[in-house]
């Protein structure tokens, strides 16, 4: 089962700034931009820009939590998930703000599905623009969102979790392995008498070795 994504969610564009967003940091609303954006599908809050107002100071168009935020421009279309915080937040202009009906779908699952390698790259043939390629608001309501049922959604997240858990640790496997190698080639230069490699992070100098005064 599928469904375009306008009759799954309620979408509408975040907060346009007039102005370059400059931060205070003792501002009340935080601002989300698309470096906010995790590839993970989390928010980084750390560093995250702060306003003392909103573009609407009337009625600010706050975020909640469960809604999605997405990229729109550039050429990666990450999703992120809005958490529960208790600073209130606003979305930048170039963002959308999706709000899923969770009767049908889970925030959670919308993100997983969003930031799929199939999804990005049928993104990256929807944006148009040939300077910084964007999405059109209409291209993306129109998306075609595989849909399982909410108990088989959550079940999709987890195992995304999962996966993502395992390619972590993976690099690190690698990262201690390559480690070793480089110790072990040192110990065997030296064995053999030979010279010893450069330091691993320490990059090498180009060019000739000046000569000693005489």
């Amino acid at each position: 089962m599928t469904g375009c994504l306008n009759e799954l969610v309620r979408l509408r564009v975040g907060s346009p700034f007039r102005e370059r967003i400059q931060h205070d940091a003792r501002g009340k609303f935080l601002v989300v931009q698309g470096k906010d954006i995790g590839s993970d599908g989390a928010l980084i809050l750390d560093g995250m820009v702060r306003v003392a107002e909103a573009p609407n100071k009337k009625a600010p168009d706050t975020l909640s939590q469960g809604d999605v935020i997405f990229q729109t421009r550039g050429v990666s279309y990450r999703a992120a998930i809005v958490p529960n915080v208790s600073t209130p937040m606003i979305a930048a202009g170039s963002l959308f703000i999706i709000s899923p009906d969770a009767a049908r779908i889970a925030p959670e699952y919308l993100v997983f599905f969003l930031n799929l390698p199939a999804t990005q790259a049928a993104l990256r043939q929807m944006a148009t623009g040939s300077t910084i390629p964007n999405l059109r608001r209409s291209a993306i309501e129109q998306l075609e969102v595989p849909l399982p049922n909410l108990p088989d959604q959550h079940w999709l997240v987890e195992l995304a979790s999962l996966v993502r858990k395992e390619s972590e640790i993976s690099k690190r496997i690698n990262s201690l392995r390559l480690q070793e190698l480089h110790a072990l080639t040192v110990e065997r230069a030296k064995k053999a008498g030979g010279v010893k490699p450069p330091d691993s992070n320490r990059p090498e100098r180009l060019g000739k070795r000046p000569q000693a005064l005489s």
